[in-house]
């Protein structure tokens, strides 16, 4: 599968960088050499996540880091890697969703 990332993985924050390059390549990887990716406790088949990882973008990606930021706060997160994954891949159709219901919960749409 070629790729092209709208990522901008130099200008992350330098913690976070290494980390969410490696866990792109996982999962681009997976998708090429598996039938379904493993996305937290879930398998989605490749197709899917293909076309899904072809939305990421910075946004999404910085959407991802702070979502896993809060959560490391109250949590212990084990397997920091796997985590990073799903909460990525997750952030590619969540944070539409989230804006939608934090303007709706605020009376602005």
């Amino acid at each position: 599968m070629q790729y092209q990332t709208n990522c901008y993985i130099d200008s992350l924050d330098e913690t976070y960088r290494d980390a969410v390059a490696h866990t792109i390549r996982l999962l681009l990887l997976d998708i090429e050499k598996e039938k379904r990716v493993k996305i937290g406790e879930n398998y989605i088949l490749s197709n899917i996540v293909e076309k899904d990882i072809r939305k990421l973008d910075h946004f999404t990606i910085k959407y991802a880091i702070n979502k896993f930021k809060k959560i490391s706060q109250s949590i212990n997160i084990k397997n920091t890697i796997s985590y990073l994954k799903t909460c990525i891949y997750n952030a590619i159709n969540e944070k539409k969703i989230e804006l939608d219901a934090t303007l709706r919960y605020e009376g602005i749409v």
